[in-house]
Parts: structure tokens; sequence; C-alpha cells
């Protein structure tokens, strides 16, 4: 899929609202546990959205990869769980007001469809939905999704990680749900290794699977956000990856690698950076998604945009309130009307320069011929004085 570039049905009529996406893996692999999909091009309801995933399998690959084979059908089935969409309703509004509630219904969907298999394995779960220039993304787990506009725009986080070590809410909610929360071993009275869940044995407090540790408080909800990027931005970089990059790589020099590189270069050099900075033995990989201003681009930070974008990443949804985002409807009349303004005005200015072109054309022709004229006018008055010059026309004969 590396290379290839994928164009919206709606680019044609809105391009900067439908930007064409290149998608690259790369990965290094020592225990197999990891699992990614691309699903540019999925469909629910007529409408065309991107879906990816990401997931860090661990007690085996079987959560991993029941996650990558099970997430779209069950957000699909999650879009649909509402109802039918009203005859009345524009059917890319009503998949942007349901996509964050889908997102938390499939992951609990997916995670009951593991623990029902009865198998002992467990997966961290990163997910990123695109409508164009609306990204919704949700994670259980400590794999990440970032997004990165260049040009001065710092690259942000769309997941958080859910690491006992790090979160002291996680550590609470995992306590009051009856787990237990402390180190594998200690040395001379001091905790050594990660906090984990007990039962489980988990450094994470979220996950798909993990049946013991299910019964310690690990949770399958995960936390969404929404962002949507601003028309004025050209181009924009999703990067989701394991734990294997960002156990070596901050966001912000994973940022720094990529950013005059195309789709595939970039998930390769994050790839051996990771390997560089922190010698381990985890699985490591990384999915490079791509939204370019133009197909032809190499790497969706090629163009500038006219000022610095600022991001607003509505993060974690369904916990904290913010204003409606304008539908997705509304968004693309309002960028296909004003395309259309614009079209309008530049025609009047095109046939108006024609009209200024025809007359002067027009006078200069007419110039042209009254310059002729006069000169016709002065040769004929300068013929006739030559005709009238010497004894004033008369004729002398010779004498006998």
């Amino acid at each position: 899929m590396s290379g290839e570039v994928h164009v919206h049905p709606s680019h044609a009529e809105d391009p900067t609202g439908y930007p064409p996406c290149r998608v690259a893996h790369s990965r290094k692999v020592m225990k197999g546990e990891d699992k990614s999909f691309a699903a540019p091009g999925a469909e629910w309801r007529g409408v065309r959205f991107d879906a990816f995933g990401l997931f860090d399998g661990h007690g085996g690959k079987a959560a991993a990869e029941h996650c990558a084979e099970a997430f779209v059908p069950a957000l699909l089935n999650a879009l649909d769980a509402p109802g039918p969409v009203p005859e009345d309703a524009d059917p890319e509004d009503v998949f942007e007001d349901r996509v964050a509630d889908a997102l938390a219904r499939a992951f609990d969907d997916v995670d009951a469809q593991f623990l029902a298999r009865d198998v002992h394995s467990g997966a961290t779960a990163t997910m990123c939905v695109v409508n164009g220039r609306h990204v919704h993304s949700a994670a259980v787990g400590d794999s990440l999704a970032t997004l990165d506009c260049g040009h001065g725009c710092a690259p942000v986080r769309l997941t958080p990680e859910h690491r006992l070590d790090t979160s002291a809410s996680e550590r609470r909610r995992v306590e009051e749900r009856g787990g237990e929360v402390r180190a594998t071993a200690f040395e001379d009275g001091k905790p050594v290794g990660p906090l984990r869940v007990w039962p489980g044995g988990l450094a994470v407090s979220r996950s798909i699977g993990d049946r013991d540790g299910k019964k310690g408080g690990v949770s399958s909800v995960p936390e969404v956000s929404q962002v949507l990027i601003p028309d004025s931005q050209p181009g924009y970089r999703l990067v989701l990856a394991s734990d294997g990059l960002w156990d070596a790589v901050t966001v912000k020099q994973a940022a720094q690698c990529g950013a005059k590189l195309g789709t595939g270069p970039c998930a390769a050099a994050l790839c051996k950076l990771a390997q560089k900075q922190k010698d381990n033995r985890d699985d490591i990989t990384v999915l490079v998604v791509d939204y370019l201003a133009d197909a032809r681009d190499k790497s969706p930070l090629t163009n500038k945009p006219p000022w610095r974008t600022e991001l607003e990443v509505r993060w974690p949804l369904g916990r904290r309130r913010y204003d409606p985002v304008q539908p997705a409807s509304a968004r693309r009349k309002a960028r296909v009307d004003g395309d259309a303004e614009a079209e309008r005005v530049e025609r009047e200015a095109i046939n108006a320069a024609r009209a200024r072109a025809a007359a002067d054309a027009a006078a200069d022709a007419t110039a042209a011929a009254n310059a002729r004229r006069l000169a016709e006018l002065e040769a004929y008055e300068r013929s006739k004085a030559s005709a009238l010059d010497g004894d004033d026309g008369w004729e002398e004969v010779g004498k006998g």
C-alpha cells in the first residue's frame, strides 16, 4: 500500500475538504505480536471515510490479530446501532454525530468478542477515523497516535497512554474497582520495575482482552478525541505507533525525524531511529498516514500555510463539554460556494480584461487607420505642390 495515493470521491468537487492520502508501514519484528490495518475508503451508508488501527499484543498475538480483523466490522455495526439515517438528514452529518460513540461501542464489542474465546492474551488498541479534515481517535493502552502539521505548529498527541507509572487517576480507578497496583519485585525494600495491575500483571490499565486483568479493574473503555484540521492547513500527517517507538522517541523527535521525508521514507526512518535510540527486544510498528494538498506531493508538509496553524484537540470527549463542530454538510457547502464565488469573480475579471483588450485593439486599429489617412493626405499635398512648381506651369517654346 506504500506509495499508492487514495483519492476521496468528493475530492473533485471539494479538493480542500477531502485531501488525498498515502499510507506506509514499517516495523521491526521481534515477538510478532504487533498488528495493524489501514482501510482508506471504508464506507457506511454511502459515506466514504478512512480508518486506521494499530494493536500491540502481549501474552501472544491472538488478541492483536482479532483486533485487526474485527474493528472495522464492529465500527460499522456501532454506527448502525442508533437506527437508520433520517430521510431529511445528510448522511455525512449523521456519521460525524455518531462516530465518537460508535468508536467506544466498537471497543466494547471487540473486547467482549475476544473474552468470549477465553484466550489468555491481550492487546493495546489505537484507532483513527478520518472524514476529510475531521479526525476522531480512540485508544486503550500505551500505543499512541499523533498529528503533525509542521511549519511551526507543534505536533500533538491524539491519544493518551494508560500506564500505571504515569497516571495517578488510572491507578485510583483500578484500585476503586478492586485491583491491586504494585511493582513486580523489590530490592532492598524498594520497588523494581513498572507498576502493574494484579491480578494479571499488566503495566497498562486499559486493554482489549486480558481476562485476568479485567478481574482487577483493567478496562476496555477508550478515551476518544476529536480534532478538525483548518482549511488553511495544506496537508497533515498522522503517525500511529506501538510503544516500541514511543519508549525510545518523543513526539517532537518523531516529527523532526520525518519533517522533510515522504510517507514511506518517514515510516522507515522512525523505525530505524527507535532502534538506534534504544536497544530493546520489543516489536516496533509504525503506521504513517499523509493527507496531501496535491496528490503529486511527496510530503504533506511541502506547502506552507498562510499563517501558523492552531489546533484544538478535544479530549477526552464525553467527560468534557465542547461547542459542537460545524456539520460536515455546512463545511462542504461553505467551501464549494466559496470556490464558486471565487470562480465567478475570476471569470468576471477575465471577461473585463478581454473587453479592455478588445477596446484597446479597436482604438489601436482606428489610430493606425487615421495615421494612414493622414499620411495619404500629406503625400497628396506634396505631389500637388510639386506639380505646380516651376514657372507656374507655362511651357517655354524655342525661338526660330
